[in-house]
């Protein structure tokens, strides 16, 4: 390979090698563009409010998936130009000249603090 890789996509294939995270990114997903509460996420793969708030971070870190709040929700959703490279790098593997995304300049993106994004979590699990 003559292209280095760039460290985002590292940290996204980093991200995405755990089972718990791959359930999480089909769940959403499956639910397109407007994303999908963290409690229903919890309840859809069975995973425990804090297990999924350390996994759901990872993700976020990683640039795979861009949380908002909606009320007292936090609602995720998938990046898709991040997912995009990802499968363009992908696709061109075992090509004679491998596609490697080029950095982006970095998004601004809002995020919630971290101790109101963990009590808005666990409050949603319950539907309240």
């Amino acid at each position: 390979m003559t292209q280095a890789i760039p460290e985002q996509l590292v940290k996204v294939l980093a991200a995405l090698a755990q089972s718990t995270r791959i359930r999480i990114l089909a769940t959403i997903g499956e639910a397109g563009e407007q994303g999908v509460a963290a409690g229903e996420i919890a309840r859809a793969i069975r995973c425990p409010a804090s297990t999924l708030s350390f996994h759901l971070k990872e993700l976020s870190q990683a640039g795979v998936l861009e949380a908002r709040t909606r009320g007292r929700y936090v609602i995720y959703s998938a990046c898709p130009a991040v997912l995009a490279d990802l499968a363009r790098f992908i696709a061109g593997l075992g090509a004679a000249e491998p596609v490697v995304p080029r950095p982006r300049a970095a998004a601004r993106r809002r995020t919630v603090p971290r101790r109101r994004a963990i009590d808005r979590l666990q409050m949603s699990m319950f539907g309240d």
